[in-house]
């Protein structure tokens, strides 16, 4: 186990011996990098709905709710519940969006020639969310200096809504710009390595599949959103 946390903290200061070791790995470590992924967001959450101004919060979630049905609502809307709901959610797209980008990166190197193993692509995938590390600290800390429990939803601080944008939380164009950051494009920067080792395949091409699935992703919600 020891072995297994000292190549997830190497990819963050060295990336290209971190993935050699990474990759040599049995299969059943790539659910370290999975359950850690999901148990630093499952935190986050927990942590965020135990300093949130509750009151504040349901009225700014049922704010465009219908004035009649805004009662119903509030009496569904409780502390456990909502932070089980997290919890469920945190879940389902940690494991979805990560399974997607491995079918992805899959898909296309099936397509192009390459024998790479689907478990191979999905453990580059995991292994890549070490700089959630980093957005433990930073969201915990953003959340403790916000002014009397008045919270946004979006707690990260180096996402492009926080660092340049500063749309209301629960807009559509808010919510979009809050799931991507400079984390997310860390992360993309270590399956560029992750591909580049597994495959042989230059810098630029490894850029290039490593881009897809967000290419997909945010451009289907972008497609959508000005529709």
């Amino acid at each position: 186990m020891t072995n297994i946390i000292g190549i997830y903290t190497s990819l963050l200061y060295t990336p290209e011996k971190g993935f050699a070791e990474a990759l040599k790995q049995r299969v059943w470590t790539l659910f370290f990098p999975l359950l850690l992924a999901i148990l630093i967001t499952a935190v986050i959450n927990i942590y965020y709905y135990n300093n949130v101004d509750m009151p504040w919060l349901l009225k700014q979630m049922v704010a465009n709710a219908p004035k009649e049905q805004k009662q119903t609502i509030l009496d569904t809307l409780t502390k456990t519940r909502l932070v089980g709901i997290s919890l469920v959610g945190v879940f389902l797209l940690t494991v979805s969006i990560n399974l997607f980008r491995g079918f992805v990166y899959w898909v296309i190197l099936k397509v192009s020639g390459d024998g790479i193993p689907f478990v191979r692509l999905f453990a580059i995938v995991m292994w890549s969310t070490a700089p959630l590390l980093l957005i433990l600290p930073a969201s915990m800390l953003n959340i403790s200096i916000s002014p009397a429990g008045m919270l946004p939803n979006d707690v990260n601080p180096v996402s492009l809504n926080q660092l340049f944008f500063k749309l209301a939380g629960d807009s559509p164009w808010g919510q979009l710009l809050s799931t991507f950051s400079l984390i997310n494009l860390w992360e993309l920067f270590l399956i560029i390595v992750g591909l580049r080792i597994a495959t042989t395949r230059t810098t630029l091409q490894a850029f290039s599949i490593a881009i897809l699935p967000e290419v997909i992703v945010y451009g289907v919600w972008i497609a959508f959103l000005l529709m």
